[in-house]
């Protein structure tokens, strides 16, 4: 008989695409070589949540009131590149709507308008708006986390969920 641990994750994190019954497995080794494997599911779940949202590719959100486009060059691109990089992002990418709905300011600075050149300027943003939504569960420490949510606002008002990021906890 297997027993799970609460405190530590097993090897797959099982868990469906929110709006969706697509199951997806994936791998929490921090290991860079599970990374395709994440990038894979994230490349799924972003079609796969914009083909649902049958060409209404947005969600808003409560605290701020706007909706938020998800775009695929400029959501998934940069997702594809920073959720790899542990199992919590990646989880985070099957939830995306309920992260941009209920995700809300952790302090007073939450608007940045110094925006990188790059891809942050090419994709003429004026402003990043970062906002955190926190993963709760009782039995399961481990699905107990943070993740950041970036949105840009564009130059003609439109906001775009531009990235996803794991919060890590500072070691005390």
């Amino acid at each position: 008989m297997e027993f799970s641990n609460p405190i530590l994750p097993p090897e797959f994190i099982e868990t469906n695409l929110q709006l969706t019954d697509k199951k997806f497995q994936i791998p929490t080794n921090p290991s860079k070589e599970f990374r395709s494997a994440r990038r894979d599911i994230i490349r799924d779940a972003y079609k796969l949540l914009l083909s649902r949202l049958n060409g209404k590719n947005y969600i808003k959100n409560d605290f701020l009131g706007k909706d938020i486009h998800i775009i695929w060059k400029e959501s998934f691109q940069k997702a594809s590149n920073n959720a790899t990089r542990n199992w919590q992002t990646t989880y985070a990418v099957l939830k995306l709507p309920e992260i941009i709905k209920h995700a809300k300011p952790f302090d007073e600075n939450y608007r940045c308008f110094d925006v990188k050149e790059g891809s942050q300027t090419k994709n003429r943003y004026v402003e990043l708006i970062k906002l955190r939504h926190t993963f709760n569960s009782k039995s399961l420490e481990y699905m107990n986390f943070t993740i950041e949510l970036v949105i840009g606002k564009k130059m003609d008002g439109k906001h775009v969920q531009y990235s996803l990021e794991y919060i890590k906890k500072a070691c005390s």
